[in-house]
């Protein structure tokens, strides 16, 4: 049997493909399918923050869609100058504190995507340790945004903290009927 004929065999069923040309094809696949997992995993922090402007929006660097309830405090309250300069100095400190986590969060990021795209066999034991890491930055991150909100929350009035519940309210039923335009035939959730 000729070269050409080994390749050609079992091609009934799968288009004419040649059984190396499925397995290109399958290998294809599977480098565009890590690639994209290795994408998801390591997209987090990499941007630098934005320039201040008059209106201080150098307050949002650094929050993620997890920050939206400190963004929302921050922007619908309608801050006072003296609450503006003591918000800034929480975030700055925050900031500051939780940037070697997020350092460390980026480069376990960064090992485990280089792990994915190794050659060889690979199980799910083999990523654990990562995936652990990564899990446990991710908390420390998620507790230090808490605390930074709670701090932030401090400094608000109450006439303030009750504007940023009506708000909060709103973009909900906002982001409700955008739903509904998308998806018409879901129920509407409460």
């Amino acid at each position: 049997m000729t070269t050409r004929g080994i390749l050609s065999i079992g091609t009934s069923g799968f288009g004419g493909r040649s059984l190396v040309g499925r397995a290109v094809a399958l290998a294809a696949g599977f480098v565009l399918a890590i690639g994209a997992i290795t994408l998801v995993v390591t997209k987090a922090s990499a941007q630098a923050p934005p320039p201040s402007s008059p209106g201080g929006s150098s307050m949002r660097w650094g929050m993620g869609r997890e920050d939206g309830e400190l963004w929302l405090m921050i922007r619908a309250s309608n801050l006072a100058p003296e609450q503006q300069t003591k918000v800034r100095t929480i975030l700055s400190s925050h900031r500051t504190a939780t940037r070697p986590i997020v350092d460390q969060l980026r480069q376990a990021q960064q090992e485990l995507g280089a792990k994915l795209l190794s050659p060889g066999p690979l199980q799910t034991s083999d990523v654990q340790p990562q995936l652990a890491r990564i899990n446990q930055l991710r908390e420390q991150l998620a507790q230090d945004s808490a605390q930074t909100a709670l701090e932030v929350r401090a400094v608000l009035t109450p006439e303030q903290l009750a504007r940023v519940a009506k708000t909060r309210e709103r973009l909900r039923q906002l982001h409700e009927e955008m739903r509904q335009l998308i998806q018409p035939g879901r129920p509407t959730q409460p």
